[in-house]
């Protein structure tokens, strides 16, 4: 059983390239410009490996967005900013803010590791069994998306055998045809 949450551990001489984390979080905030930001995400993905924004936790770990706000708010999930500061000016004259929210990203390792955390969770609380979790038959094969009148569904091959599939793209790519866009070449008159 893990007893202690696997962080991404950033010492503190790459705050100034990371960004310096907010007191009692692991809000981790740096600001510059739009071209710095760049650079910024080459170096923090060097660092910390795969990342991706809060909505994209869920693909890893079945939570809300909410739930990864407020798991971020707790301190209990990292989380690196880049906040674009400086303003560009346009052709006009005017000044121009690039961004007004920070370009977010968190640690797909702590994603995955407060997956295993809620499934040991559940696991105790008997909420859900071992082979359920271990997915005897996965919820994800996707049944729900098969027709539910199999007698509706008309393929391409219910209609035409493969042979007349063939002959029609054949003949639709050689003919005068407006929807392919394909059209004979005219010959010259000599």
């Amino acid at each position: 059983m893990q007893t202690e949450f696997p962080f991404v551990q950033i010492p503190e001489g790459l705050y100034p390239i990371i960004g310096t984390p907010d007191p009692g979080k692991r809000m981790y905030r740096r600001d510059g410009s739009q071209e710095e930001s760049a650079v910024w995400f080459d170096a923090l993905t060097a660092i910390i490996g795969p990342s991706v924004s809060p909505g994209g936790v869920g693909m890893y770990c079945p939570v809300s967005r909410a739930a990864v706000y407020k798991r971020i708010k707790e301190g209990k999930l990292s989380i690196f900013l880049f906040h674009v500061r400086y303003r560009k000016t346009t052709l006009f004259g005017k000044n121009k803010i690039l961004r007004d929210n920070p370009y977010g990203y968190i640690p797909v390792s702590e994603a995955r590791a407060w997956r295993m955390e809620l499934e040991a969770r559940s696991l105790r609380q008997g909420l859900i069994s071992e082979e359920e979790l271990e997915g005897a038959r996965p919820d994800w094969i996707g049944d729900f998306l098969a027709w539910k009148n199999k007698e509706e569904r008309v393929g391409m091959f219910d209609v035409f055998t493969p042979w007349e599939v063939v002959q029609g793209l054949a003949k639709a790519l050689t003919s005068n045809d407006p929807i392919t866009g394909n059209a004979k070449r005219k010959q010259r008159k000599k």
